[in-house]
């Protein structure tokens, strides 16, 4: 038997209930009816009336679109209402995991000069663009305040490793909060590799911690874009990207483009923003 309901149980019979909606005028006598979902139907003034008051007849023009926007239900038709919660449970299912992802920017620092950095980046030598501790102190507040059970910390930048010093610290304390309030934690760490030494990879292998790397494409390409003093930005990727792979995991750093011939961000092992 086939698993398809026969087309006669679709007929209108003119009995029906209201599904939830809302309804706002527009210009005119033009008003727009909406649902839980967004599903929405533009009627007059009069055909409004009729629908809020069931007078609808199932020969109106809107009475059709009325069912397929799921504004009613005809009597005994329990299939809309489940597909509307269904459709509604999708569209929420967000919140579940509602502000999982949280950014920390440890410095506006930077050893390079990306000619297309979205930062305002600083040099060096200006500690003053750090985050302070009282400022990782209320953003780690922040954080374990959503209702996520698990939750994503991102260290960014500038370059978040000439801030690593801080970096410890709020892995640390939400290393500890998370295990109190029984959440998943992931940590990741995006960065060019530039300042990357043997003890802060060690260290991300022993805390387990990701890192999100792009790199633009060949030598001449990369270093154009991403101009640093030295003019070694590709050689000192090229070998810490060998290093991180070797000391925290080839799984646990995202995995760049050999042949790129624009500037992208993979995030493979984490999430980078472009």
């Amino acid at each position: 038997m086939s698993k398809f309901l026969p087309p006669e149980s679709f007929a209108a019979t003119g009995a029906y209930d209201l599904l939830p909606f809302n309804f706002t005028r527009l210009e005119g006598d033009s008003y727009l009816a909406t649902n839980m979902v967004g599903e929405s139907l533009i009627v007059d003034r009069s055909t409004l009336d009729d629908l809020v008051n069931k007078r609808l007849a199932p020969s109106h023009p809107s009475y059709t679109d009325a069912r397929a926007k799921h504004l009613i239900a005809e009597k005994g038709d329990k299939a809309s209402a489940e597909l509307l919660a269904l459709k509604t449970r999708t569209r929420y299912q967000r919140l579940q995991n509602f502000t999982n992802l949280h950014m920390f920017v440890t410095t506006l620092r930077c050893d390079h000069s990306c000619q297309y950095c979205q930062v305002s980046r600083q040099s060096e030598d200006k500690g003053a663009f750090d985050m302070t501790l009282e400022m990782a102190d209320k953003s780690l507040d922040m954080v374990f305040r959503s209702p996520s059970k698990a939750v994503k910390i991102e260290f960014q930048g500038g370059e978040p490793l000439l801030n690593f010093d801080l970096i410890r610290y709020i892995v640390s304390k939400a290393k500890v909060r998370a295990a109190a309030e029984g959440r998943d934690l992931e940590i990741v760490i995006a960065t060019t590799l530039s300042l990357a030494t043997t003890e802060i990879l060690e260290y991300c292998r022993d805390n387990h911690i990701l890192l999100s790397v792009s790199l633009d494409g060949p030598s001449d390409l990369h270093n154009k874009n991403r101009p640093r003093p030295g003019k070694d930005s590709y050689q000192r990727f090229v070998a810490n990207l060998q290093a991180a792979r070797e000391i925290v995991g080839y799984d646990r750093v995202s995995e760049p483009p050999r042949l790129s011939r624009r500037p992208v961000g993979l995030s493979q092992a984490g999430t980078r923003s472009a």
